[in-house]
């Protein structure tokens, strides 16, 4: 997924992450490693929160970079997964 390409965002659904990401956020996007490869993740992108939807998902889309299923977006110490579909 490239930079204008919707995505959605998997979370907890715990308050904490409820308040901490709002609609008009920028998150980093972050490619996680198996600790056998590296032991560093790697900033490929951000993501722009448009609208939350239910109580598990953001829709976002993509500012710059890149991004793929099972990335995570990061806003300080809350996480998200990058996902497919909602």
């Amino acid at each position: 997924m490239k930079a204008g390409s919707k995505v959605y965002l998997f979370h907890s659904g715990m308050g904490t992450v409820k308040k901490a990401i709002c609609a008009g956020d920028v998150l980093s996007v972050y490619r996680e490693y198996p600790s056998d490869i590296s032991s560093e993740s790697k900033v490929v992108g951000k993501v722009r929160i448009l609208i939350p939807l239910g109580d598990y998902y953001f829709k976002g889309e993509m500012v710059e970079g890149e991004a793929r299923p099972g990335d995570l977006a990061k806003k300080g110490i809350v996480a998200c997964y990058i996902t497919p579909l909602a």
